[in-house]
């Protein structure tokens, strides 16, 4: 399951459209696609609508995102899920809903890295290290 936010434009007179971030008005949903690999185009699981003047970093909403994508899903499936998503998951809320015994989801949480947290990475030593 792919989750990632995206901005869609609204002239500032429809209802709810908010102040967004990139200086426009409209709406900040967040979207749960399936990824079924190369062969496929994605399926649409779920829509989270947000203002747009949403945090695309809530917790909250990337929680109540996956929930519903999930459901989505077979359920013989519904454990054998990886989840993705780009920064705007990487919060320690999020992360531990994931991961909380007995929920067998596996993750993947794309970030930013920044001079510090190569300067840790690299601090780790390689036996520390697996291989998938």
């Amino acid at each position: 399951m792919d989750i990632d936010a995206t901005l869609a434009t609204a002239f500032s007179e429809k209802e709810q459209a908010t102040p967004a971030w990139k200086k426009t008005f409209g709406f900040h949903p967040l979207t749960v696609f399936a990824d079924y690999g190369a062969e496929g185009a994605g399926e649409p699981l779920a829509i989270v609508l947000g203002p747009g003047n949403a945090g695309s970093s809530t917790a909250v909403g990337y929680i109540e995102a996956a929930r519903l994508g999930v459901a989505q899903l077979p359920r013989h499936l519904q454990r054998r899920v990886l989840i993705r998503s780009d920064s705007g998951c990487g919060t320690h809320e999020f992360l531990n809903w994931l991961t909380r015994p007995g929920r067998r989801l596996a993750y993947s949480a794309g970030f930013t890295i920044a001079e510090d947290i190569q300067d840790a990475i690299l601090k780790i030593p390689a036996r520390a290290w697996a291989s998938l």
